[in-house]
């Protein structure tokens, strides 16, 4: 009888083993899961702390009116340092960023002839990027639909949609990616310009022509020194003096505007 207590005892107590261990397991596995979040937080945290202090230098600096200090408008990587922390900053101006929904031919157009694509390439990515976006699987006289992107040996058509992201330009057949990375900086999707711009670009565009295209700012950052890059970005604008920034997005894809010159 004794024997059979004893038995039943360490079973018992066996159990009681196997319990207390799951329940130390599970508390052990939580509190590294706060931990490591708790982590990420502090670090996402100290990011758009920097990422805040390059918006606001990047912005001053390319609203100085000393023409001699003052940093250009046209996409120029200019590197900075913070808190012993290296970034870079790169500046465009409001209105020369297109929104690709909205851009008309003539806009795009603008934007080619800028980069100095020769006539034929800039009637065929015009017409490509146009004949992407709408709804309809007719092609424009140098644009490309479903049938060209087949015969280009593609996997996929014209989307026949609005734009989603930048980073679909690379998709576009006639757009290569060096061509994709020299249009990143002035093209936006939902941009609060309105898809406005300038033209005939005898201003300068993608220069420092020293005329105003807007008061807006897009100030556009690269926080270096992490396991891997930090992109953001932000909208600033110059009232009375004083920087607002209107619109920031945080942790944005590289592909949103190309910071890596490759």
């Amino acid at each position: 009888m004794r024997r059979r207590q004893r038995g039943l005892v360490l079973v018992l107590v066996l159990w009681a083993l196997v319990l207390l261990l799951v329940i130390v397991s599970a508390v052990s596995s939580s509190v590294h899961t706060e931990t490591t979040l708790a982590h990420h937080q502090l670090d996402q945290t100290r990011l758009r702390a920097l990422a805040d202090a390059a918006f606001h230098y990047g912005a001053a600096r390319g609203y100085d009116p000393d023409a001699e200090s003052a940093w250009l408008t046209d996409g120029v990587t200019y590197e900075w340092q913070f808190e012993d922390v290296e970034m870079e900053i790169r500046i465009v101006k409001e209105r020369i960023r297109l929104d690709l929904n909205s851009a008309t031919g003539q806009q795009l157009k603008s934007v080619m002839e800028a980069l100095e694509l020769d006539a034929e390439q800039t009637a065929q990515v015009v017409d490509a990027i146009l004949d992407w976006r709408d709804r309809d699987s007719l092609h424009r006289l140098n644009g490309a639909e479903d049938e060209h992107y087949e015969r280009a040996g593609m996997a996929y058509g014209a989307k026949d949609a609005p734009f989603t992201t930048v980073d679909e330009i690379g998709l576009i057949l006639g757009i290569d990616a060096e061509l994709k990375t020299s249009l990143m900086p002035y093209l936006s999707v939902g941009s609060v310009a309105g898809g406005t711009i300038a033209s005939p670009l005898s201003i300068g565009f993608g220069k420092s022509s020293g005329l105003n295209l807007g008061r807006g700012l897009w100030v556009l950052v690269k926080v270096l020194g992490e396991k891997q890059p930090f992109y953001a970005e932000a909208l600033v604008r110059q009232s009375k003096d004083r920087l607002r920034l209107d619109k920031i997005n945080y942790g944005v894809s590289s592909a949103a505007w190309p910071l890596d010159d490759e």
